[in-house]
């Protein structure tokens, strides 16, 4: 892994997710490409307006402006930790310009932080975790937070999990984990789905296979999607292929 990708939109459960991109910018020596996404606000002209309309969008660009100061300032401060870091900013929908971003750096691994999407608000914000986790092109390590913005888990990888499913071979398990294996000096655990809920490990490493239909979906719940929303423990995952 020679390109890390840390998109932040600088809430607690984006900064929780920074110890492990220091764990694994430190561990591999990658590079660290941060991102912060700016999603504009879109007026309702349906609406009544009251005052100066010229005031909301000097507010969005004085948070435009911000949001610039605070990737600018975060790059400063891994790079005085002697970390390799880019800088990107983009504007439009999150997921998208993750997307984006990824492909144009070619990233090897996305690192993002996950709430609990206790609430549909929750859920709206993190929406942009299971998409990314869904069609990126590189695997995808989601943190998982506690609702005021802590890791639920110290970032260190002294055992590792992989979840073995049906059409898992032991050369993907070997593919997939064989680098952090080497780079954490870690040992591994491979377990079948249903032993996971019980796992004492520090990461679990998962397939995700391609999407199915709804009906499939309906009648065959995948339980990898379900880790990777409940899981209190990182989940890093790959991608099968189509």
């Amino acid at each position: 892994m020679t390109n890390l990708l840390f998109p932040t939109d600088f809430s607690n459960h984006t900064s929780a997710a920074l110890d492990w991109v220091r764990l694994f910018a430190h561990k591999t020596g990658a590079t660290i490409t941060l991102l912060h996404v700016y999603q504009p606000m879109i007026p309702d002209s349906t609406l009544p307006t009251v005052g100066d309309p010229g005031l909301g969008i000097l507010a969005s660009q004085e948070i435009e402006e911000i949001s610039r100061q605070q990737i600018n300032k975060l790059g400063t401060t891994l790079e005085a930790e002697g970390l390799s870091v880019n800088v990107e900013w983009r504007i439009g929908a999150v997921d998208d310009g993750i997307l984006e971003v990824a492909k144009e750096r070619a990233a090897d691994l996305i690192i993002m932080g996950r709430s609990d999407l206790n609430t549909f608000f929750d859920r709206l914000a993190g929406s942009a975790v299971t998409d990314v986790a869904d069609d990126a092109r590189c695997p995808v390590l989601i943190v998982p937070t506690t609702a005021d913005g802590a890791s639920i888990r110290p970032a260190q990888v002294h055992t590792i999990a992989y979840a073995m499913q049906a059409q898992t071979t032991q050369a993907q398990v070997t593919f997939q984990t064989e680098s952090l294996l080497k780079a954490f000096d870690a040992q591994l655990a491979v377990l079948t789905e249903d032993k996971l809920d019980d796992v004492h490990a520090d990461l679990i490493v998962m397939e995700l296979s391609p999407k199915a239909g709804f009906l499939d979906n309906l009648f065959h719940p995948n339980h990898t999607t379900a880790l990777i929303e409940k899981s209190d423990i990182p989940v890093l995952v790959y991608h099968a292929k189509k």
